[in-house]
């Protein structure tokens, strides 16, 4: 049987590219800081992991400077390249398995393309071997990292716009029986990296200090997946603290995420899902933790 404690992959920062932006190898640890193994060289990220813990999706670069979604197991051997084209990335898994969206670039992501707003991403599907690639949204919407629901019935994703040239994010959810779209508005328009609760009760993500003059630095909220009421601040953004890329574990008990360590860098830290008991998982000195994911760890 899985461990329930689970298993965590996260990244860490080996250089930046100029469109990609944070590049990284990839790392695996338990949850209470043990067993750290390191599972590639780096031109990575985006890691999440399967339903039962065996393999991991990522974001890979490939020799012709695009990067394509491609999945490893669980110790970084058995490397596949799932996609082509002009890129990929942001894969989820399916709750059973079966298959994963993505973001795909619909055009090169060229500095015409940026200038002139033909440049955005769309939603795709594909099985969990890389076969029968499908449109999973709007073609003509710019959206951003999807998150299957755990009952497999609606997908999670932000919506970019750029009104007056500032950049909004706003949360999406899509009914993937109808294709009926709502924004949980709620959320407000500067949200990053939102993830579902198990039990597809909560929606959780942090809100994104560099659209915002509201917070100092990145915050951690979550709303009912509803849409209904208002925000719950779990970690809030200060001088001195952060909080990005949440995820719950497994059993919803407690959220991962990246923060601020003790020289500045980022590191990866735990919390209880109330936003209680915050404790620093790994924090390398001159070294910044990024991009994570928290599974069931492999039978």
């Amino acid at each position: 049987m899985p461990d329930p404690a689970g298993r965590i992959a996260f990244g860490r920062i080996t250089r930046f590219d100029d469109f990609y932006g944070q590049v990284v190898a990839l790392y695996a640890i338990d949850p209470d800081g043990s067993d750290l193994v390191q599972l590639n060289d780096g031109e990575s990220g985006f890691p999440a992991w399967s339903p039962d813990g065996t393999r991991l999706a990522f974001t890979w670069r490939q020799a012709d400077g695009t990067w394509q979604i491609a999945t490893m197991a669980a110790d970084g051997s058995d490397v596949r390249v799932l996609t082509t084209g002009h890129g990929s990335d942001g894969a989820t898994w399916s709750p059973d398995g079966t298959w994963i969206a993505y973001n795909y670039a619909i055009v090169p992501p060229t500095e015409a393309a940026f200038s002139d707003g033909t440049f955005h991403t769309v939603l795709y599907r594909m099985e969990a071997d890389g076969s029968n690639p499908q449109l999973l949204g709007d073609p003509d919407a710019f959206d951003v990292e999807p998150r299957i629901s755990p009952d497999g019935t609606r997908v999670l994703f932000e919506r970019l716009s750029f009104e007056g040239g500032d950049q909004q994010n706003v949360l999406w959810v899509r009914d993937l029986a109808s294709g009926e779209e709502r924004a949980i508005t709620a959320a407000g328009n500067a949200v990053e990296h939102a993830n579902w609760s198990p039990d597809g009760e909560w929606i959780i993500y942090d809100v994104a200090s560099w659209m915002t003059d509201s917070v100092p630095n990145d915050r951690l909220e979550r709303i009912a997946a509803d849409g209904t009421g208002e925000p719950v601040v779990l970690l809030e953004g200060t001088p001195t603290q952060a909080a990005f890329k949440p995820w719950y574990s497994p059993d919803g008990s407690r959220i991962l995420f990246g923060c601020l360590g003790q020289g500045g860098d980022d590191a990866a830290c735990l919390m209880d899902a109330d936003g209680s008991t915050l404790a620093i998982l790994i924090d390398e000195p001159g070294v910044h933790e990024n991009h994570f994911s928290w599974g069931v760890a492999a039978p």
